[in-house]
């Protein structure tokens, strides 16, 4: 049975060009590596924007090991900080990761 991806709701907690993924690897998921394809990890997924309309494309569901180590480190930093949901389909968790985002990150000071 193949697994239907989420409906992609952009959150401060998806991560941009997650991974080095090889170009044959690019090349079976459909992407022509000579375009840079803009690609971002969220909710186990690996997803595409594409261009002009800057929706976004699922394109297959992906382990967490398959992310590269500081990703790894990353993603497990921000949900012992609650800075992640464990479940992104619950509502509460949600909104406890925005606030923490909003405490942690978006109030930080400004260094420049």
């Amino acid at each position: 049975m193949k697994k239907s991806p989420p409906e992609f709701v952009y959150r401060d907690w998806c991560i941009h060009d997650p991974v080095s993924w090889p170009l044959s690897r690019l090349r079976k998921l459909g992407l022509d590596p000579a375009d840079d394809p803009e690609l971002y990890y969220w909710n186990g997924w690996l997803w595409v924007r594409a261009y002009p309309s800057g929706q976004f494309r699922a394109l297959t569901p992906v382990d967490e090991s398959e992310l590269d180590k500081d990703v790894r480190e990353r993603l497990q930093r921000w949900r012992e900080y609650g800075m992640l949901p464990l479940d992104e389909n619950d509502p509460e968790q949600v909104e406890w990761a925005k606030a923490e985002w909003r405490k942690r990150v978006w109030a930080a000071p400004n260094p420049w």
